[in-house]
């Protein structure tokens, strides 16, 4: 299951993205028993349309059952997947751009093997860097943290 979900995820990137797959798989779920169609179908009104592709993939290569039942259940399997997909707290200085966040999402999963969901908070206190959060370990590369080291003796 989940080397076919790799598809999905290939375009979230922050929590905030994946809490927007959770919500349209709720509401695709509130769908199934509503009208008798296959998910791309059920899908092509949301608002997330690699969702819609992705579906439409599947059934394109057989791999979706059209009873509403396994519909249901599969979609709950793919919400399960994702609740349990790592989580990296990044605090920064700035906002960042797209791009980046692109780029430090695939960097992470070169790195680690493995897709890493980015949960970004905006913080100006800590001038810039970064402070990063993962697996109950914490790293502080914030300016601030470098600053609050000078000590008024050593001006």
């Amino acid at each position: 299951m989940s080397d076919g979900l790799e598809v999905l995820t290939e375009k979230i990137f922050t929590k905030e993205d994946c809490i927007s797959i959770l919500e349209d798989l709720n509401l695709l779920q509130q769908a199934v028993f509503k009208l008798q169609a296959p998910l791309s179908k059920k899908a092509e009104k949301l608002t997330n349309k690699n969702l819609y592709n992705f579906f439409l993939d599947l059934e394109k290569d057989g791999n979706i059952l059209s009873d509403q039942k396994s519909q249901f259940d599969f979609l709950e399997k793919i919400k399960d997947w994702l609740k349990n997909l790592p989580v990296m707290k990044i605090e920064v200085a700035f906002l960042i751009s797209q791009k980046t966040i692109e780029k430090i999402s695939q960097w992470l999963k070169k790195e680690a093997g493995k897709k890493i969901i980015l949960d970004i908070y905006f913080n100006p206190a800590i001038v810039g860097g970064a402070i990063l959060e993962y697996e109950g370990k914490y790293r502080d590369f914030s300016l601030a943290k470098e600053i609050d080291k000078i000590s008024p003796a050593n001006l």
